[in-house]
């Protein structure tokens, strides 16, 4: 049940909530690729189900994203994706329902095939922190259309940065820097 304005009252408990996760696992990255591929085959994951748009994030993006996971960045962490019977009989298709873009760049990331700071993850040394990496959160939905219906009220809300804000902020920055280097040598 959806509100329109100009009903005569309301109560919280009276809307509509999303659907909960049944389950929540954090990922390391070193352990990525393997998990994805239990999940494949003990699960049939979907990586690519048909309602997913393609790759679209460029390699900087992709590269942006991984710089912004190595230095410890927590949000855009959260991967989420959906088995019918999680939990129960196990049967059926799991599916990415958000985290396409995300899981793509750090694939591309241990694979060689993503640089960050000018070095691909083999010439990087020592080991990789425990803290990096995501939290897979799985749900139950039953149907399709519960899937399509979550998908879209996920990601038809919001909108892209342009890139003149992104950047107009880079500027900020830029300035920022220069009015903190005059700070720090007065």
């Amino acid at each position: 049940m959806y509100f329109t304005h100009g009903e005569e009252s309301m109560d919280y408990k009276d809307i509509p909530q999303f659907p909960m996760s049944r389950y929540r696992t954090d990922v390391d990255l070193r352990y990525l690729e393997d998990s994805l591929n239990r999940y494949r085959e003990e699960f049939d994951l979907d990586m690519d189900p048909d309602f997913q748009r393609g790759h679209v994030w460029t390699p900087e993006q992709q590269t942006s994203y991984m710089e912004y996971m190595l230095r410890g960045g927590e949000g855009g962490r959260e991967i989420l994706f959906n088995h019918p019977n999680w939990m129960g009989s196990f049967h059926g298709k799991m599916v990415i329902i958000d985290g396409k873009q995300r899981i793509t760049a750090a694939l591309g990331f241990l694979r060689d095939e993503v640089p960050v700071f000018g070095k691909l993850c083999s010439e990087i040394e020592g080991r990789m922190p425990n803290s990096v990496g995501f939290s897979f959160r799985i749900f139950s939905l039953k149907t399709r259309e519960d899937i399509l219906r979550y998908y879209l009220d996920l990601n038809a809300g919001g909108t892209p940065h342009a890139a003149e804000e992104i950047e107009r902020v880079r500027a900020l920055l830029k300035d920022a820097r220069l009015m903190g280097a005059k700070t720090q040598g007065e």
